[in-house]
Protein backbone atom coordinates (compact mmCIF):
# COMPACT_ATOMS: atom_id res chain seq x y z
CA UNK A 1 0.00 0.00 0.00
CA UNK A 2 1.57 3.33 -0.85
CA UNK A 3 1.79 5.95 1.58
CA UNK A 4 -0.59 8.31 -0.11
CA UNK A 5 -3.61 5.32 -0.18
CA UNK A 6 -2.70 4.78 3.87
CA UNK A 7 -2.48 8.20 4.71
CA UNK A 8 -5.63 8.85 2.69
CA UNK A 9 -7.73 5.50 4.48
CA UNK A 10 -6.19 7.15 7.94
CA UNK A 11 -7.89 9.95 7.49
CA UNK A 12 -10.94 8.75 6.07
CA UNK A 13 -11.21 6.15 9.10
CA UNK A 14 -10.42 8.96 11.70
CA UNK A 15 -12.77 11.21 10.53
CA UNK A 16 -15.71 8.28 10.69
CA UNK A 17 -14.42 7.73 14.51
CA UNK A 18 -14.49 11.10 15.60
CA UNK A 19 -17.77 11.69 14.10
CA UNK A 20 -19.29 8.93 16.32
CA UNK A 21 -20.69 9.54 19.56
CA UNK A 22 -18.49 8.48 22.39
CA UNK A 23 -17.31 9.16 25.92
CA UNK A 24 -15.38 11.96 24.72
CA UNK A 25 -17.87 13.41 22.81
CA UNK A 26 -20.48 13.47 25.92
CA UNK A 27 -17.62 14.78 27.69
CA UNK A 28 -16.69 17.77 25.68
CA UNK A 29 -20.85 18.40 25.56
CA UNK A 30 -21.50 18.01 28.88
CA UNK A 31 -19.46 20.84 29.59
CA UNK A 32 -20.39 22.60 27.00
CA UNK A 33 -24.51 22.36 27.71
CA UNK A 34 -22.99 23.22 31.50
CA UNK A 35 -21.13 25.92 31.47
CA UNK A 36 -21.05 26.96 27.43
CA UNK A 37 -19.47 26.93 24.06
CA UNK A 38 -16.10 28.01 25.65
CA UNK A 39 -15.98 25.23 28.29
CA UNK A 40 -16.78 22.90 25.08
CA UNK A 41 -13.61 24.53 23.32
CA UNK A 42 -11.16 23.83 26.09
CA UNK A 43 -12.68 20.60 27.17
CA UNK A 44 -12.18 19.77 23.79
CA UNK A 45 -8.59 21.04 23.36
CA UNK A 46 -7.54 19.01 26.95
CA UNK A 47 -8.97 15.92 25.26
CA UNK A 48 -6.55 16.51 22.00
CA UNK A 49 -3.65 16.68 24.20
CA UNK A 50 -4.51 13.03 26.12
CA UNK A 51 -4.89 11.75 23.46
CA UNK A 52 -1.55 13.02 21.52
CA UNK A 53 -0.03 11.76 24.73
CA UNK A 54 -1.87 8.36 24.00
CA UNK A 55 -0.05 8.54 20.54
CA UNK A 56 3.32 8.78 22.24
CA UNK A 57 2.05 6.25 24.71
CA UNK A 58 1.24 3.57 21.40
CA UNK A 59 4.58 4.38 19.65
CA UNK A 60 6.76 3.80 22.50
CA UNK A 61 5.26 0.63 23.49
CA UNK A 62 4.09 1.61 27.09
CA UNK A 63 0.19 0.95 25.52
CA UNK A 64 2.11 -2.84 25.63
CA UNK A 65 2.10 -2.83 29.09
CA UNK A 66 -1.29 -1.94 29.97
CA UNK A 67 -2.42 -4.97 27.39
CA UNK A 68 -0.02 -7.59 28.75
CA UNK A 69 -0.47 -6.44 32.24
CA UNK A 70 -3.56 -7.09 34.41
CA UNK A 71 -2.60 -4.82 37.40
CA UNK A 72 -1.60 -1.68 35.34
CA UNK A 73 -4.26 -1.68 32.79
CA UNK A 74 -7.19 -2.30 36.38
CA UNK A 75 -5.09 0.49 38.32
CA UNK A 76 -5.33 3.19 35.41
CA UNK A 77 -9.01 2.18 34.37
CA UNK A 78 -10.08 2.69 37.82
CA UNK A 79 -7.84 6.23 38.40
CA UNK A 80 -10.05 7.25 35.47
CA UNK A 81 -13.16 6.38 36.71
CA UNK A 82 -12.50 8.12 39.77
CA UNK A 83 -11.53 10.97 38.35
CA UNK A 84 -14.78 11.14 36.34
CA UNK A 85 -17.10 10.18 39.38
CA UNK A 86 -15.28 13.21 41.25
CA UNK A 87 -16.05 15.55 38.31
CA UNK A 88 -19.83 14.48 38.64
CA UNK A 89 -20.12 14.61 42.03
CA UNK A 90 -18.45 18.04 42.13
CA UNK A 91 -20.82 19.58 39.64
CA UNK A 92 -23.75 17.92 41.78
CA UNK A 93 -22.98 19.60 44.93
CA UNK A 94 -22.17 23.09 43.20
CA UNK A 95 -25.67 23.03 40.76
CA UNK A 96 -27.76 24.45 44.29
CA UNK A 97 -25.42 27.21 45.16
CA UNK A 98 -24.79 28.26 41.53
CA UNK A 99 -24.54 31.88 40.84
CA UNK A 100 -25.96 31.51 37.20
CA UNK A 101 -25.17 35.11 36.05
CA UNK A 102 -21.53 34.93 36.95
CA UNK A 103 -20.59 31.40 36.22
CA UNK A 104 -19.43 32.11 32.88
CA UNK A 105 -17.16 35.11 33.81
CA UNK A 106 -15.43 32.88 36.54
CA UNK A 107 -14.66 29.92 34.29
CA UNK A 108 -11.52 28.56 35.13
CA UNK A 109 -10.21 27.65 31.69
CA UNK A 110 -6.96 26.43 32.75
CA UNK A 111 -9.63 23.69 35.14
CA UNK A 112 -10.93 22.66 32.21
CA UNK A 113 -8.40 22.20 30.26
CA UNK A 114 -6.47 19.66 32.32
CA UNK A 115 -9.28 18.41 33.61
CA UNK A 116 -10.11 17.22 29.92
CA UNK A 117 -6.31 16.10 29.68
CA UNK A 118 -6.46 13.97 32.05
CA UNK A 119 -10.48 12.43 31.55
CA UNK A 120 -8.43 11.08 28.02
CA UNK A 121 -4.57 10.59 30.00
CA UNK A 122 -6.50 8.22 32.25
CA UNK A 123 -8.55 5.94 29.98
CA UNK A 124 -6.80 2.67 29.03
CA UNK A 125 -9.23 1.88 26.17
CA UNK A 126 -8.41 4.71 24.81
CA UNK A 127 -4.27 3.80 24.95
CA UNK A 128 -5.12 -0.16 24.04
CA UNK A 129 -7.32 1.55 20.65
CA UNK A 130 -4.20 3.27 19.63
CA UNK A 131 -1.75 0.53 19.99
CA UNK A 132 -4.45 -1.47 17.72
CA UNK A 133 -5.56 1.02 15.22
CA UNK A 134 -2.62 3.19 14.15
CA UNK A 135 -0.03 0.10 13.13
CA UNK A 136 -2.59 -0.77 10.32
CA UNK A 137 -1.43 2.31 8.82
CA UNK A 138 1.98 2.77 9.09
CA UNK A 139 3.60 1.41 5.61
CA UNK A 140 5.32 -1.81 6.30
CA UNK A 141 8.56 -0.79 4.33
CA UNK A 142 8.57 2.24 6.92
CA UNK A 143 12.14 2.76 8.22
CA UNK A 144 11.11 5.48 10.66
CA UNK A 145 7.67 3.43 11.59
CA UNK A 146 7.38 5.40 15.28
CA UNK A 147 7.80 8.34 14.20
CA UNK A 148 4.88 7.76 11.24
CA UNK A 149 3.42 5.94 14.15
CA UNK A 150 3.22 9.49 16.19
CA UNK A 151 2.44 11.71 13.10
CA UNK A 152 -1.17 9.55 12.46
CA UNK A 153 -1.50 10.04 16.08
CA UNK A 154 -1.06 13.89 15.81
CA UNK A 155 -3.29 14.09 12.91
CA UNK A 156 -6.19 11.97 14.67
CA UNK A 157 -5.75 13.97 18.05
CA UNK A 158 -6.39 17.15 15.55
CA UNK A 159 -9.23 15.66 13.33
CA UNK A 160 -10.59 14.91 17.34
CA UNK A 161 -10.51 18.47 17.92
CA UNK A 162 -12.28 19.91 15.07
CA UNK A 163 -15.39 17.43 15.67
CA UNK A 164 -15.55 17.70 19.43
CA UNK A 165 -15.26 21.65 19.07
CA UNK A 166 -17.81 21.99 16.67
CA UNK A 167 -19.92 19.82 18.77
CA UNK A 168 -19.13 21.72 21.90
CA UNK A 169 -20.06 24.70 20.10
CA UNK A 170 -23.31 23.70 19.02
CA UNK A 171 -24.13 22.50 22.65
CA UNK A 172 -22.90 25.97 23.98
CA UNK A 173 -25.48 27.46 22.20
CA UNK A 174 -28.24 25.53 23.02
CA UNK A 175 -27.29 26.37 26.89
CA UNK A 176 -27.35 29.88 25.84
CA UNK A 177 -31.00 29.69 24.66
CA UNK A 178 -31.47 28.31 28.56
CA UNK A 179 -29.81 30.51 30.44
CA UNK A 180 -32.56 32.67 31.06
CA UNK A 181 -33.66 30.53 33.73
CA UNK A 182 -31.44 29.84 36.88
CA UNK A 183 -33.43 26.29 37.22
CA UNK A 184 -32.67 25.42 33.60
CA UNK A 185 -29.01 26.02 34.28
CA UNK A 186 -29.05 24.13 37.04
CA UNK A 187 -30.34 21.26 35.55
CA UNK A 188 -27.79 21.30 32.83
CA UNK A 189 -25.32 21.17 35.80
CA UNK A 190 -27.32 18.21 37.06
CA UNK A 191 -27.67 16.55 33.91
CA UNK A 192 -24.06 17.19 32.66
CA UNK A 193 -22.79 15.84 36.45
CA UNK A 194 -24.72 12.39 35.80
CA UNK A 195 -23.21 12.38 32.20
CA UNK A 196 -19.95 12.66 34.11
CA UNK A 197 -20.79 9.61 36.61
CA UNK A 198 -22.42 7.56 33.89
CA UNK A 199 -18.88 8.20 32.08
CA UNK A 200 -17.20 6.75 35.58
CA UNK A 201 -19.47 4.07 35.84
CA UNK A 202 -18.65 2.92 31.98
CA UNK A 203 -15.13 3.00 32.60
CA UNK A 204 -15.19 1.15 35.92
CA UNK A 205 -16.83 -1.78 34.91
CA UNK A 206 -15.48 -1.99 31.35
CA UNK A 207 -13.96 -5.00 30.37
CA UNK A 208 -10.42 -5.02 29.35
Amino acid sequence: MSTDIAWGLFLAASLALAMTPGPDMVYVVSRALAQGPRAGLVSAAGLSVGLAAHTLLAAFGVSVLLRASETAFVALKVAGALYLLWIGVQMWRAAPHLDVHAARDRLDAARLFWQGSLSALLNPKLALFFLAFLPQFVPAASTTPVADAVALGLAFSVLGIGVQALAGLAAGHLSDALRRSDRAVRALFRTSGTLMVVLGARLLLAPK
